[in-house]
């Protein structure tokens, strides 16, 4: 097996901020910056490989292009001489506002989320922007909470926060309630928006990433509970 993926990601940056990863919208969570994010979702992609990946960025804001390599143990590192994208790439249209009947745009989970959530949502983000992740990770459980009670635990608004608990969780390296998470929320995408959105397949890559990283001893408790995982979803495809 080859310790790199074959294929670079293509990400760009157009002109007036917006980003695609591999012809993809790409949206960061509230309050975190698009470069962080990007590089997250690499760091997510290569640990639920368990191979390095490459990633051709060409920002038009910035006016660059570079290739990085980004490792299973979240490292990355520019590449020189990697090939550049193709130079006239075509990228699908902005995807359009949901209606009533669907509250969950294509790639943009956290839209919905009504005030007062959002703007508790938007402060646990900074928070975790200055590495604070207990205190992060208390006041998204906080959040997590209020919204269960009133929307309930498979709700979008609630699976939004969920979203970014789960991201918490990896980069505080807390991989069994990362695991939990990604588990739970994988199986709730999957009720909503199917087998083959990018929300459920990102979901499996990040819980399967999780235990991966989990200690020996804990990766071998919970495999059967991780084969009944794969195989349900699997199952329903």
């Amino acid at each position: 097996m080859s310790d790199i993926s074959p294929d670079p990601v293509q990400i760009r940056i157009t002109p007036d901020g917006t980003c695609f990863i591999d012809e993809e919208y790409f949206t960061p969570p509230p309050g975190v910056p698009l470069n962080d994010a990007v590089l997250a979702h690499l760091q997510l992609e290569a640990a639920a490989l368990e191979m390095s990946v490459r990633a051709v960025i060409q920002d038009e804001q910035a006016q660059y292009t570079t290739t990085i390599r980004v490792e299973t143990d979240g490292t990355s590192n520019p590449v020189a001489g990697e090939a550049h994208p193709p130079a006239s790439p075509t990228y699908p249209p902005m995807p359009p506002q949901p209606n009533s009947l669907d509250p969950v745009p294509p790639d943009r989970p956290y839209e919905p989320l009504p005030e007062p959530y959002r703007g508790r949502l938007l402060s646990i983000c900074a928070t975790a922007n200055q590495n604070l992740f207990a205190e992060a990770a208390r006041d998204a459980d906080q959040l997590l909470a209020d919204l269960s009670a009133k929307f309930g635990p498979s709700h979008v608004f609630t699976l939004a926060v969920g979203l970014v608990r789960g991201d918490i969780a990896w980069l505080d390296q807390d991989f069994r309630y990362g695991l939990q998470s990604w588990v739970f929320m994988a199986r709730a995408w999957h009720r909503h928006l199917g087998p083959q959105h990018s929300s459920t397949l990102r979901a499996v890559g990040n819980a399967l990433g999780c235990w991966r990283r989990l200690q020996p001893a804990e990766a071998e408790e919970t495999a059967a509970y991780m084969i009944a995982f794969v195989r349900d979803l699997s199952a329903s495809t």
